[in-house]
């Protein structure tokens, strides 16, 4: 019996095959629910991952990206992808901090000043920020004194900056507690450690006390009662400035497409279009150089995304220039088409209306290969790989690539690539079309029927091992 149970366990295994085999999707079924496709044109050599911008064709037959768009490979499988606002880099921006200093040393001195040291570890603060101290502030709660204050390097030797440390507090609001370097020291000096000497004149003051005395004699003297006082230091602070690589969001302007202008009593009701394309804001532009016209901006649902008033007032006479003419929308809003309403109450309509866009930049970064099919020297290839887009139905790519690319360290370079111009998917089937498909309907059937052959032959395998125990 041992061979039967072998030869139909065989056959349990063929059936798994042919169920795999029933129940796979080529790549024309992966992609025929999406209507449109675009040849993805690499450089000569590509690096592992590979970004191109969303143009206007893409945003026109999308409704959500990146749900409705998919990249395939070469080899005819989706390749993960993820969308993000295009970004760009200004070298130029610099950012303050404040770092608290450890203070390792207090000396009294035989003049009544005092010299404290003090170090900051900048550990954390990268090499590439040049990071330079631009002031000191000494951090105490008491009132009503009056010190100088001069700051040595680590040595105690170079003078590096000095001020005045004052609070004058109970009889007029002045007070000042930082001391300003003239010239921005930097933070490094070859160690990790930036180290400092506070030198602080007549720290310890003998003053007059609100106490008097009376001193026994033969006079019977009066006198007023001395102390010693010096602020209590609670702590020091270095402002420290580093250079900072700013991130500044791309935008792209496009002109707005009026599809109808209808005046309905005091109100100019627009029908706009600026290709379902993302958009942060509407600048309106005329021919009238003095107008006021409260707006309202409606979705495609008709929804309220946007209420105010635009205005324009430009007149030589009295050298003034006012002007408010952007609609400002939540960041990113997309709608296939929009409805503006601008009241004009008594005034007549807007002349030589025109309405310009401004709006975020994508780009879609996605998996390629450096064995993707190379070009001529200084050419481009498509390379195999296209993007498909416009409908949706499948599910979309793991996330983890997602993950991978935000939490990369240092963030990997793609390589720029292009699209071709719109083409139509040969494969692509409506949802109703794809009910009649009969080369699915039989592969469902195929997929059924393997699956009742293997249900049946595993019980057969049980049976027969009942019979031979």
């Amino acid at each position: 019996m041992k061979p039967v149970r072998n030869y139909l366990k065989l056959l349990a295994a063929a059936a798994c095959f042919l169920l795999a085999a029933a129940t796979g999707f080529s790549e024309e079924e992966k992609t025929a629910a999406f209507p449109f496709y675009k040849d993805i044109i690499l450089p000569e050599h590509p690096n592992d991952i590979s970004v191109f911008t969303i143009d206007a064709d893409i945003y026109r037959a999308t409704e959500k990206i990146p749900n409705d768009i998919r990249i395939v490979g070469p080899d005819g499988d989706f390749c993960p992808f993820t969308v993000s606002e295009e970004v760009q880099l200004n070298q130029e921006g610099t950012e303050e901090t404040n770092c608290s200093a450890t203070i390792t040393g207090f000396e009294t001195l035989p003049d009544g000043s005092v010299r404290i040291s003090a170090s900051l570890m900048n550990i954390g603060i990268p090499d590439s920020s040049d990071p330079r101290v631009v002031g000191m502030r000494i951090h105490t709660k008491a009132k009503d004194f009056d010190k100088k204050v001069k700051v040595f390097d680590g040595s105690g030797n170079d003078l590096i900056a000095e001020g005045a440390f004052l609070d004058y507090s109970s009889r007029v609001n002045l007070r000042n507690d930082m001391v300003r370097f003239p010239v921005p020291t930097p933070l490094r000096n070859g160690t990790r450690t930036f180290s400092f000497v506070i030198v602080m004149d007549n720290y310890t003051e003998i003053k007059d006390s609100p106490l008097f005395r009376v001193v026994e004699g033969d006079n019977n003297i009066v006198e007023q009662e001395k102390f010693r006082e010096s602020p209590k230091i609670d702590g020091i602070t270095l402002q420290v400035v580093l250079k900072q690589n700013r991130v500044h969001p791309v935008s792209a302007s496009s002109p707005v497409e009026i599809l109808s202008r209808e005046k309905k009593g005091e109100t100019t009701v627009l029908k706009i279009s600026n290709g379902f394309a993302p958009l942060n804001s509407i600048t309106v532009d005329c021919s009238d150089i003095f107008f006021s016209r409260p707006y309202r901006l409606y979705d495609k649902s008709g929804k309220l995304v946007s209420s105010g008033t635009v205005r324009r007032l430009e007149t030589a006479t009295f050298r003034t220039q006012t002007s408010d003419r952007i609609i400002n929308v939540p960041a990113s809003s997309r709608s296939e088409t929009w409805t503006l309403e601008l009241d004009n109450g008594a005034n007549a309509e807007l002349k030589e209306l025109e309405l310009h866009a401004s709006g975020p930049v994508y780009q879609v970064r996605f998996l390629s290969m450096k064995s993707a099919a190379p070009a001529a020297s200084g050419e481009t290839s498509p390379s195999g790989y296209r993007v498909f887009y416009g409908g949706s139905g499948h599910p979309m790519p793991s996330s983890e690539f997602t993950d991978a690319l935000r939490i990369a360290k240092p963030a990997p370079v793609p390589s720029d690539s292009t699209l071709s111009e719109q083409k139509a998917n040969p494969h692509y089937k409506e949802k109703s079309d794809i009910v009649r498909d009969w080369g699915l309907v039989y592969k469902i059937i195929m997929a059924a029927a393997a699956l009742a052959v293997f249900v049946i032959l595993l019980f057969s395998v049980k049976k027969i091992d009942k019979v031979e125990a």
